[in-house]
């Protein structure tokens, strides 16, 4: 595994296109990022990423809960294993290298359960009529219960880890105005 993540951190760049030049080939997107994994290091992705998405309206929290991560300020179970993050120059543009984590087909209630949990905890009336708050995910979820975050809890936010376990790879946008509060 170290040398998986060795390989990554010497590639990861923020040019998608220099990534997909050295044989990265891309395994997901969002609105804020691309995610690309290499057949050398078939464990390990690189998560490329701007900090704002005009198409979206918010800032992308992902690389403030990447770096609260790799700080030790918070963990859980439930996070997923963040490996290096880096900005580029004018803090606009993101890379990060973390475990690679599978979708399956529980992802959809667990991501319900996830949301209908935030939901509760921070005393907002949306649920998934499916989704059932949960008292296994609070703690995780506790962090991110903040005037200055939207919940970005959706299926694909949610994946697993090779046990089953849910991994909320990315549970926050940032509202607008916050941003360089949270990024200072």
């Amino acid at each position: 595994m170290r040398a998986q993540i060795n390989h990554a951190r010497r590639h990861a760049t923020f040019n998608v296109s220099e990534l997909r030049r050295q044989g990265y080939r891309q395994i997901g997107r969002g609105a804020f990022s691309r995610v690309f994994v290499h057949p050398d290091a078939p464990d390990v992705v690189i998560k490329v990423g701007k900090r704002y998405s005009p198409r979206v309206g918010l800032y992308d929290g992902f690389p403030h809960f990447a770096q609260r991560i790799l700080d030790h300020e918070i963990a859980s179970k439930f996070y997923p294993k963040v490996y290096g993050l880096q900005w580029s120059a004018d803090k606009q543009h993101f890379w990060c290298v973390m475990k690679r984590y599978t979708k399956t087909a529980s992802r959809k209630k667990d991501a319900h359960n996830i949301d209908a949990t935030i939901s509760t905890i921070a005393g907002r009336s949306k649920f998934y009529p499916s989704g059932k708050p949960t008292g296994r995910f609070k703690r995780a979820l506790y962090p991110f219960v903040d005037v200055r975050f939207v919940p970005d809890i959706h299926v694909g936010n949610v994946l697993h880890d090779d046990k089953g376990t849910p991994i909320i790879v990315d549970p926050i946008c940032i509202r607008r105005g916050y941003d360089n509060a949270v990024y200072a």
